[in-house]
């Protein structure tokens, strides 16, 4: 795998993250958040750099040479106090490297840590490699089918 800085998100990262979202194709935008739309850079960048992290946390990976970002995860606390949802998203000429994988393991540390002992995941059907990912991190069971999406439960 190619060498990545990872690091936590910060207020400062509102450049990197619409950067990073601005470089996902079509298939990896509609698989990260369900839905196109042109606004979504910029309004998750708002939404992401304004982390708690404790029950809101997440992580950016940069490429280190040139040093661009390249992917984000994130978890945010569900209701349900040690349950959190999870979203990853890596920019197209970096999936199948390792980023995702090394993304998600280093949050799962950070959940644990919090408390969270389960990961709520919903990964569109098809898309072998999040749910390759998803087993990685631990037991998954099928909460929900619907469509062209599925809900699953990791514990962590």
């Amino acid at each position: 795998m190619t060498e990545l800085a990872v690091r936590e998100l910060t207020r400062a990262d509102r450049a990197a993250i619409s950067y990073e979202l601005r470089h996902l194709g079509e298939r990896s935008t509609f698989q990260r958040f369900l839905h196109q739309d042109e606004s979504l850079p910029a309004v998750e960048a708002r939404r992401l750099s304004d982390l708690d992290h404790w029950h809101h946390e997440g992580l950016i990976a940069f490429s280190c040479c040139p040093r661009v970002p390249v992917g984000l995860v994130e978890y945010v606390r569900l209701q349900d106090f040690d349950t959190a949802e999870l979203a990853v998203s890596v920019v197209d000429g970096w999936q199948r490297q390792g980023v995702g994988r090394r993304l998600v393991m280093e949050l799962r540390t950070r959940a644990r840590a919090a408390g969270i002992r389960r990961f709520r995941a919903t990964i569109m059907r098809g898309n072998q490699g999040a749910l390759t990912l998803a087993r990685e991190l631990g037991r998954v069971t099928l909460v929900r089918a619907d469509g062209n999406a599925a809900d699953w439960l990791v514990e962590l």
